[in-house]
């Protein structure tokens, strides 16, 4: 819709571009402050969303290559030239899922490590703010287009040729479901019952949420029977999500019932059995049953026993 931002003499700057730069760095902003709050040590964090977006990179250059071998076959050159764009999404999580691995891997040699879950959803936020400003992108420069057709959702808008037709807005959609995810994660931080709860979460809604509006994009694609490729993707990731969820709900739950049980079988205060006595211990003896067996002892043979004064007589 605005593919070009502003142009500088010959030089034009590209709206996907800066918009996908900005996005980047709150996403890292988000990453550093969440570190801070999860792990206690924003730098940490910081290095992995950075390591997490060179890998991402990595992932998302090398997953498109594969989705356009017979392009890139024939001129090996252009693989390198990123800034020409050209990056795969799934391809781009997929790397940094490799770089997030790896990272926690190394974390496990210093003293006081942070696991995976933690890693992980110290960097949700940033990653889901990065998917808006993507959409936001996408939007801007015509990419990730929707299909042609007629009735409700359908929009004049252009592909990424600059060819306008009815389309479905699925980068307004799409840019709408990331917007609302974004703030339920950020406002829900904090609250998961559990470690790698936020990002499991947050992929099983976003991925789920992707494999159907796949369907109504437009921009060309490899198929696998009757799907996408990039929803048979969503599927599997979704998938995995809810797996996930799944098996740290109920090792949390695990650890809860192990506690609770502990605490139930720890070793009650033995009562004192019947008659015994709280001065000595002895059975059948106490404090007062020693003065009386001394106040009614039988007198000795040639002594008299003297009775005792009633109580509260003068």
């Amino acid at each position: 819709m605005y593919p070009i931002l502003f142009t500088i003499g010959k030089v034009s700057i590209p709206t996907y571009t800066v918009l996908l730069d900005l996005g980047l760095i709150l996403g890292l902003v988000l990453t550093y402050l969440e570190g801070k709050r999860i792990l206690g040590n924003a730098e940490t964090a910081l290095d992995l969303g950075l390591w997490t977006v060179i890998g991402g990179i990595l992932g998302g250059r090398i997953g498109y290559v594969l989705a356009h071998w017979s392009a890139f076959s024939e001129n090996w050159s252009q693989v390198w030239q990123i800034w020409r764009g050209g990056l795969s999404f799934h391809g781009a999580f997929l790397g940094g899922l490799v770089v997030l691995a790896i990272f926690s891997l190394l974390q496990r040699r210093r003293e006081r490590p942070a696991t995976l879950w933690q890693l992980a959803d110290a960097l949700t936020p940033g990653l889901a703010l990065g998917l808006v400003f993507g959409w936001a992108a996408c939007l801007m420069g015509s990419c990730a287009y929707g299909v042609v057709g007629e009735g409700f959702g359908y929009l004049p808008m252009p592909d990424l040729f600059g060819a306008e037709a009815s389309r479905f807005a699925t980068q307004i959609v799409g840019l709408a479901l990331a917007a609302v995810l974004f703030i339920a994660v950020w406002l829900l931080r904090g609250r998961w019952p559990f470690s790698g709860a936020a990002f499991l979460m947050f992929n099983l809604l976003y991925f789920g949420s992707q494999y159907f509006l796949e369907s109504t994009r437009g921009d060309e694609s490899i198929y696998l029977g009757p799907l996408r490729l990039a929803q048979v993707l969503d599927l599997a990731l979704a998938m995995l999500a809810a797996v996930g969820l799944f098996v740290l709900w109920w090792r949390a739950r695990q650890g809860v019932e192990e506690s609770e049980a502990e605490e139930g079988t720890e070793e009650p205060a033995t009562p004192e059995e019947p008659g015994e006595s709280a001065v000595s211990g002895e059975p059948g003896v106490t404090g007062d049953d020693e003065v009386v067996e001394e106040a009614d002892a039988p007198a000795e043979a040639g002594e008299t026993a003297v009775p005792a004064e009633p109580k509260g007589t003068q």
